[in-house]
């Protein structure tokens, strides 16, 4: 079986508004297939992120995004550091991902998470939780 193929852009100018540090993955999946994953980390000091941090407790929260994958949703998902959880949260409530991103996943979280550690040290160790696919660990 093939290992996914692995791209990681640094930070470039023009990333998400408010994001302290972003990266894209070009990530080639088992079955042939190429999609794009896309990580944000929030600047805290920008305050909509600073209100956002506060009202739901969270220590670090960013976006992903998961292009050109026919079986995962092509929108933002807001992702909420909170204690040793990561909650995924959707603007509608569905969070779809297709199994072999939602395989990768965790995979990619940590290997982001140890990229921007100097930035957020607090994200090493925590859990991926989102709704209907369970507890995952990260590292």
């Amino acid at each position: 079986m093939p290992t996914p193929i692995l791209v990681s852009r640094p930070p470039q100018a023009g990333g998400p508004a408010g994001a302290l540090a972003w990266r894209k993955y070009e990530v080639e999946l088992l079955s042939g297939r190429a999609v794009t994953l896309l990580f944000s980390l929030a600047d805290p000091v920008n305050p909509t992120v600073a209100e956002i941090m506060q009202r739901h407790a969270a220590a670090n929260l960013g976006l992903l995004a998961v292009l050109d994958d026919p079986d995962s949703l092509e929108e933002a998902v807001l992702w909420l550091h909170q204690a040793t959880t990561l909650t995924l949260v959707s603007q509608n409530g569905d969070t779809i991902f297709g199994d072999e991103v939602r395989e990768l996943l965790p995979g990619y979280f940590a290997g982001f998470f140890r990229e921007i550690g100097h930035l957020a040290p607090g994200l090493a160790g925590v859990r991926l939780v989102a709704l209907g696919a369970g507890n995952t660990i990260l590292h």
